[in-house]
């Protein structure tokens, strides 16, 4: 196994996850959870779930506490809300609800399978200005082939 997977497995042991349908009916609910996607800016901007609020994984610790210039008050203010945290995958977001939980947050969860389950299971997306995007368009560029020169000899 390699350690990026050994990293998640062990966040797992400590991070509840839920199922992309589990969450579209949590997403009725009220109040209703905050959908934290902690994937870069490019990810976010062409597909996410409507509604989420975006804090990239490499600013998240600095986002979610007060008095910092990426405090961001909707999170740092809600250490006892339900966070659903949610990545590509599943993995990053593991690794970011741990963060979280580290950090006292009290209800956080991960989105199992990520935006690629949620996406999966035709639940809808929006881009960075609106628009609904086309299931079998987010379907390619969720599932791109890993480049033969990234693959260990």
């Amino acid at each position: 196994m390699d350690e990026y997977q050994s990293l998640v497995d062990n966040a797992l042991e400590f991070v509840t996850e839920l199922f992309p349908w589990d969450l579209e009916e949590e997403i009725k609910t009220e109040p209703a959870p905050i959908i934290l996607d902690v994937r870069e800016q490019s990810e976010f901007d062409l597909m996410h779930i409507k509604g989420s609020l975006h804090v990239p994984r490499g600013l998240l610790e600095e986002s979610c506490v007060w008095n910092y210039g990426e405090t961001i008050p909707i999170l740092a203010g809600s250490r006892n809300q339900n966070i659903v945290v949610v990545c590509r995958s599943g993995r990053r977001s593991a690794l970011a609800a741990l963060t979280l939980i580290n950090m006292n947050f009290c209800n956080v969860r991960s989105l199992k399978l990520g935006i690629k389950g949620w996406n999966d299971n035709d639940l809808e997306m929006v881009n960075n200005i609106g628009e609904i995007v086309d299931i079998n368009e987010a379907d390619e560029l969720l599932n791109m082939i890993v480049p033969s020169h990234k693959i260990k000899p």
